[in-house]
């Protein structure tokens, strides 16, 4: 007997999106800069913005603070160059 297709992940999400119960808020989300680990809030991006989102090689958007842009592109660039996770502060509010 042939067994039936499994559903991908994408899929599953999809199907929970579209039902009425799995729907929330999503006003606060949780964001920290790569460099040094400090919380951010989705209004900091805004201008006058006190922090940026820089890209990896790959496209990846990374939150960095604006004190901290540069160190974060050196952590995204010793990514892009080895190949290896990006390297990130912990984590502090």
């Amino acid at each position: 007997m042939k067994r039936p297709p499994r559903i991908t992940k994408r899929e599953k999400k999809a199907m929970a999106s579209a039902a009425p119960s799995a729907q929330h808020d999503h006003h606060h989300e949780h964001i920290h800069c790569t460099a040094c680990g400090k919380h951010l809030e989705v209004e900091q991006f805004d201008p006058p913005a006190t922090a940026r989102w820089v890209k990896c090689a790959h496209g990846t958007p990374f939150a960095s603070c604006v004190e901290c842009e540069e160190t974060t592109k050196k952590l995204l660039a010793e990514h892009d160059r080895t190949g290896k996770p990006v390297q990130f502060a912990p984590s502090f509010h």
